[in-house]
């Protein structure tokens, strides 16, 4: 097997014949540029949510995305080691650096997906295209905390089922990213660089949406974001969660051995489940529903745990929240 990993030269080539005629579309002469910087915590299907924001000519950029332009991409995402995973990152880091350049030079309105990334690095970038004549704007996709950890997980493991390795994003990172969003809101309270606030549903729906022009600002975009998590689900929605947490786990279960990363954040929707979807479906005092369902969710909660050796932690709490998962996605399609 010959070495996957790129030379500058045939990078810059991908780039210039491939990468820049499919990501950047055609854009009319005198629109001014916009930049939209889209975040949310990991399985909150942000991509997705920047290509239902763009108008048509917006560039969607996602360094996830731009994995896929390596000759060798099946074979490297099949493959799975640590190694293919740096091959495969290094290229997309390479080549976003050229998009975002790219659009900066040639005044290309863009949406990036700023899923991985802080507070600084979306401030900076905003700053950026801010000073090089760009419109700036900052989009917040909310999601629930227990529904964005049942989409990663049952995202990573239809992937896995498909033969697609991926990186599996860790219950620490998520829960990092997720407090990130609601401090990169805070500190846009104080950031001129951002022209524009909103905050949308995982649907495209938007919550809150003003110009800092506005008399009010940003005032109650914070308020927004945390209702937003906060609501709770329909009780269709909530046994829709239910039956996906089941199907992923049972998948998750065929493995000999369930990986302790993927484990720990099973164990927590199942403790997620136990603490707060059962007690929102509002049975019947005397239904056995209820206690079926929580002898379900322990018989499976002691299953990964025996499978894993995942041992209980002080649980961790950044919101009361539950909702369904991604089902485009869902393991149980």
């Amino acid at each position: 097997m010959t070495d996957p990993t790129l030379t500058d030269e045939t990078a810059r080539r991908i780039f210039d014949e491939h990468i820049v005629p499919i990501v950047f579309p055609d854009q009319p002469g005198g629109e001014p540029p916009g930049m939209t910087f889209v975040v949310g915590q990991p399985g909150t299907a942000v991509t997705r949510v920047a290509s239902r924001l763009s108008d048509g000519h917006a560039a969607v950029l996602s360094a996830v995305e731009l994995r896929m332009f390596h000759p060798r991409y099946l074979d490297l995402s099949r493959d799975g080691s640590p190694e293919s995973g740096r091959i495969l990152q290094d290229s997309a880091s390479g080549w976003m650096r050229s998009a975002l350049q790219h659009a900066r030079t040639n005044k290309r309105s863009l949406l990036l997906d700023g899923t991985l990334s802080s507070t600084d690095a979306a401030l900076a970038a905003t700053s950026l295209f801010g000073t090089s004549g760009f419109t700036t704007s900052v989009a917040v996709v909310a999601v629930p905390r227990s529904e964005s950890l049942l989409a990663l997980a049952s995202k990573y493991l239809l992937d896995t089922r498909e033969g697609r390795a991926s990186p599996f994003t860790t219950l620490a990172d998520h829960d990092r990213l997720y407090l990130g969003t609601r401090a990169l809101i805070e500190a846009l309270e104080t950031t001129p660089s951002v022209n524009r606030l909103t905050i949308i549903d995982r649907d495209g729906a938007a919550l809150f949406d003003a110009s800092r022009l506005d008399p009010g600002g940003f005032a109650g975009a914070l308020a927004a974001l945390d209702q937003a998590r906060a609501t709770p689900p329909s009780a269709a929605r909530a046994m829709r969660w239910l039956s996906e947490l089941r199907a992923t786990t049972d998948y998750a279960l065929s493995f000999r051995q369930v990986p302790a990363p993927l484990a720990e954040v099973l164990v927590q929707l199942h403790e997620i489940g136990r603490r707060e979807v059962l007690p929102g479906l509002h049975l019947p005092e005397d239904s056995q529903a209820r206690p079926n369902a929580e002898a379900a969710l322990d018989r499976q909660l002691l299953a990964i745990r025996q499978a894993s050796q995942v041992e209980r932690r002080p649980e961790h709490r950044p919101g009361p929240s539950v909702s369904t998962p991604d089902v485009d996605r869902g393991i149980s399609l």
